[in-house]
């Protein structure tokens, strides 16, 4: 997800899209809508608690202060996002700040509909489902805490470094020690999977791959690991 104005797709980028006959994102975006409603209620935190439970009352205060001083949301929104398990607010409260946005994995489905091309996912939405579950709320609410006040911040970093196509910055800032906590569930295990499934394909069908930025940075990142394969990897910019 960026901006708007911040999208682009370059014209080597349509001729790899052109060329191939399969789109892989990480998960295929059409699903039923009975599998959204199941997915939008394991959005939300079990037993009708929220995040207060898990937190002091002091830490309680500072993430809600973050939320109504620093992002400027009203404290009725803002107790409704407490519901929700915190690895998903980010993204929500982004989309709300932005404005209009883009995201690519919708624009990608778009082109590759267009051009009658097969859509698979490297998972399910129910394997990244599982993913997030099985980081504890307890992690998720220490992430929380230390990265509220920041997050349109470290967004924009991310989002600069992405847009010029960065990678070096992105790997910096994939190294600072708050994005370390999660990694390993959310990156490390996902790419150890992706990079079997990309090589049974990679020898058989040509195939356009679309992940996060973050999958592809760093000594585990999908990049090196297909490297490490024997595979050559450019890039396409």
């Amino acid at each position: 997800m960026l901006p708007e104005d911040k999208y682009f797709f370059t014209d080597k980028m349509q001729a790899a899209l052109t060329s191939t006959d399969v789109l892989a994102l990480e998960v295929d975006i059409d699903v039923p809508l009975a599998e959204q409603m199941k997915m939008a209620g394991e959005m939300i935190i079990p037993d009708g608690k929220s995040w207060a439970d898990y937190m002091t009352a002091d830490e309680y205060a500072a993430v809600k202060s973050a939320f109504v001083d620093s992002l400027g949301f009203k404290e009725k929104k803002m107790e409704k996002y407490s519901r929700i398990r915190p690895i998903y607010v980010s993204g929500l409260i982004l989309s709300e700040l932005l404005g209009k946005v883009k995201m690519y994995e919708q624009e990608l489905t778009s082109m590759a509909k267009k051009g009658k091309k097969t859509i698979i996912g490297l998972e399910t939405f129910q394997e990244q489902m599982d993913i997030v579950g099985s980081i504890s709320l307890e992690d998720q609410m220490e992430d929380l805490k230390e990265s509220t006040a920041s997050m349109v911040r470290d967004y924009n970093e991310m989002l600069d470094a992405y847009v010029s196509q960065n990678l070096s910055e992105l790997k910096k800032l994939s190294d600072d020690e708050s994005f370390d906590k999660m990694e390993a569930k959310l990156l490390t295990e996902r790419n150890d999977r992706w990079v079997k499934a990309i090589e049974q394909k990679l020898a058989s069908t040509p195939t356009f791959y679309a992940v996060g930025a973050m999958h592809l940075v760093g000594e585990k990142g999908l990049i090196e690991q297909l490297k490490a394969a024997g595979y050559s990897v450019e890039a396409v910019n």
